[in-house]
């Protein structure tokens, strides 16, 4: 049984779509993906993915790209994808590029801290959720896969009301939103940028979960 840990509820209705998977969303929350990953694992998935959208590291990926992991990196640790999984998905993908992925404990805004990321350990996407994922699978001795797609690139910044505005079920509370654009009017040019290039992930996303169907 496939087991499947998203950051975004949008994510997680598009990873609905794969059969025979168990779904969970962490809201962003790495404490949470945790704790949801071991629940997945208690529930007897014999197989783990992460699965979404993700920032870029590396600077010549564009929005929309479709990233295959190779092995994940972390201040906690590093672990290595199932190879066997990895080519599989590659030749589902052959678009795709495959390559490290950072898994954060919080949200890296900057370019400057992208860039520096990116030089340090040479991954090419970030996220929240996969070095979770990734850290449990070890414990349980499980195979692990990590599917994302790029939705911001290694110049673009992330305006900070994008984790303000994540609600506890991983929707987007746009009463929270609002009140931050209010209080910050600045950061909206940095979101319409990264709401297109969401939308344009998301969109990508979802050609992706209907190509793997099963894994």
């Amino acid at each position: 049984m496939l087991g499947i840990v998203c950051g975004l509820e949008s994510e997680a209705v598009l990873a609905r779509k794969i059969a025979h998977a168990r779904v969970v969303c962490a809201a962003a929350q790495p404490l949470k993906a945790r704790r949801l990953t071991q629940e997945l694992v208690a529930q007897g998935v014999t197989r783990l993915m992460s699965f979404g959208i993700a920032g870029g590291l590396e600077p010549d990926l564009a929005v929309g790209s479709v990233v295959i992991g190779t092995h994940v990196y972390s201040e906690k640790g590093q672990w290595l994808c199932d190879e066997h999984w990895m080519q599989d998905l590659v030749e589902k993908f052959p678009e795709a590029r495959i390559g490290g992925v950072w898994g954060s404990e919080f949200l890296v805004a900057q370019a400057h801290e992208k860039k520096k990321l990116y030089e340090q350990y040479h991954c090419r996407i970030v996220d929240m959720e996969s070095q979770c994922m990734a850290q449990i699978a070890s414990e349980a001795q499980l195979p692990i896969s990590v599917l994302r797609v790029v939705c911001d690139t290694s110049v673009m910044n992330v305006p900070p009301f994008v984790m303000e505005a994540i609600a506890e079920n991983g929707q987007i509370d746009f009463k929270r939103a609002i009140g931050s654009l209010f209080r910050k009017p600045s950061q909206i040019p940095a979101l319409i940028h990264v709401g297109r290039g969401t939308r344009h992930a998301l969109q990508v996303l979802e050609t992706c979960s209907a190509s793997i169907k099963t894994v």
